[in-house]
């Protein structure tokens, strides 16, 4: 097996592995949620959020196998290319993440989580279509506001767009 295919084994695993222990965490535990809001529901939404992404890559990577097509995950010259990834993704993510926190304190969290997403898909896909483009974002923002609002019951500060 090639080094790929073994990192997005041991990721998968590892995402499966944190999202179970984190769920088995809630369930048997030493959890205790607050007394206005249940509290489990942020952590637990991220779990499954894990658990389905890690079932997402090893399906991917089981179908990648089924196919014969295992070699198409390798690259020629990967390991030059990995730390100069690794260092835009870093330098992307510290920076935006600034900038989103910022965009929050004055525009509000929902109108910033598109913008921010908006953003993020244009750079980390260039590839995607206006559709794409126009169709993920805002769902990334009622998904956010969904959350917040109506499953955790927390009110939202006002934004300065609506």
């Amino acid at each position: 097996m090639n080094r790929t295919i073994t990192r997005e084994l041991l990721s998968g695993a590892l995402m499966l592995g944190l999202g179970i222990a984190g769920l088995l965490h809630i369930q048997y535990g030493a959890w205790r949620p607050a007394p206005l809001v249940p509290s489990y529901i942020m952590p637990q939404t991220a779990y499954y959020f894990l658990i389905g992404s890690a079932l997402w890559v090893l399906g991917i990577l089981g179908l990648y196998a089924l196919r014969g097509k295992v070699s198409a995950l390798e690259r020629p010259g990967g390991d030059a290319q990995d730390l100069v990834a690794v260092g835009v993704s870093c330098a992307l993510m510290l920076g935006g993440g600034l900038v989103y926190f910022w965009m929050v304190l004055n525009v509000g969290l929902i109108v910033s989580t598109v913008l921010f997403n908006a953003v993020l898909v244009a750079v980390l896909a260039p590839n995607v279509s206006l559709k794409g483009l126009l169709i993920v974002p805002p769902l990334v923002g009622l998904a956010v506001w969904v959350l917040f609002q109506r499953m955790i019951g927390i009110t939202l500060p006002p934004s300065l767009l609506f």
